[in-house]
């Protein structure tokens, strides 16, 4: 392999860890300009699955073995699962609590598959794995207990909806990977993400007869649209570029700079404060989760996004 080749792969990952760093600073911008989060759900979705759709399209022909029906089922509810449930809590979440704070929380899923893992699947939680547990919870306690103080009950709301997200997206990871094996991931996604549409204009429809929606304005519509083709379409397919070129292992190391980038964007765009918690979280929390998959295996190293 020629070292432009990986230097492209370090390149993309990099790329796609900046691109997904840009979503939470995106979503707390647009809903400063009066967006709700079933509006900005809706409109990612809309933007991406033209794209996911043709993908899975393409792998739909291609495919030797065509999926079950109840494998289509089982993608469907996991795609509503990681796309819907996961992505409102996680947009609900920055109502209530910052950008960093809620990057960090997020952070950490990797840690909660290694505990289903060990809860479920009997693998062994090793001396490494608990070392990386309590840096990783260590530093986000720490960033959490300096919004608790300025925040209060606030700070509770937004970091239970955010761990909620954190915990169902690593369920969706664990359960995930068989179907995936399976199908493949451009078909898997195509239906993961056309089930999760279908879901959003549903619950969309059912609000809108309970009370008149809020208008979509330009504005709203620039930010829905950029959350979906900028950080959700270009760094899917920019890291799924860098894994194949580079392996996961090392790009799901550069993967863990997306906390920081977060951290840079959160202050220098929407002014929030970077003090010693914001800076000791970030580190325990990062040197966790980069313990925790460096020391994976590397078919099942996790890549952040």
């Amino acid at each position: 392999m020629s070292a432009s080749h990986r230097t492209v792969g370090f390149g993309l990952a990099a790329l796609g860890a900046f691109l997904y760093a840009t979503k939470a600073i995106l979503v707390k911008l647009a809903l400063q300009v009066g967006a709700t989060v079933e509006q900005l759900l809706l409109l990612r979705m809309a933007t991406a699955l033209p794209v996911f759709l043709g993908v899975g399209s393409v792998a739909w022909r291609r495919s030797e073995r065509r999926p079950s029906g109840s494998q289509l089922v089982v993608a469907a509810a996991l795609g509503v699962l990681s796309y819907h449930v996961c992505a409102w809590l996680d947009f609900q979440s920055l109502t209530y609590i910052s950008v960093q704070l809620e990057r960090l929380i997020l952070f950490v899923y990797p840690t909660f598959v290694a505990l289903m893992a060990w809860a479920f699947l009997g693998d062994r939680i090793t001396p490494r794995h608990a070392a990386s547990l309590a840096l990783s919870y260590l530093g986000v306690l720490i960033l959490f207990g300096r919004e608790a103080g300025e925040l209060g009950q606030r700070a509770a709301m937004g970091g239970a909806l955010v761990l909620s997200a954190a915990v169902l997206f690593a369920l969706y990871m664990v359960l995930a990977k068989r179907p995936i094996r399976r199908m493949g991931s451009p078909l898997f996604n195509s239906v993961a993400m056309t089930a999760a549409c279908l879901s959003i204009l549903v619950v969309s429809g059912l609000g809108a007869t309970q009370q008149a929606p809020p208008p979509f304005t330009w504005a709203i519509v620039g930010y829905g649209a950029a959350i979906g083709v900028f950080c959700t379409v270009l760094p899917s397919f920019m890291v799924a570029e860098a894994i194949a070129r580079v392996g996961p292992g090392q790009a799901s190391a550069v993967g863990a700079l997306s906390p920081v980038l977060t951290a840079a964007l959160a202050v220098g765009v929407l002014g929030e404060a970077f003090e010693w918690p914001h800076a000791t979280g970030l580190v325990l929390t990062g040197v966790g989760v980069v313990l925790l998959t460096t020391s994976t295996a590397p078919a099942e190293r996790p890549v952040t996004g």
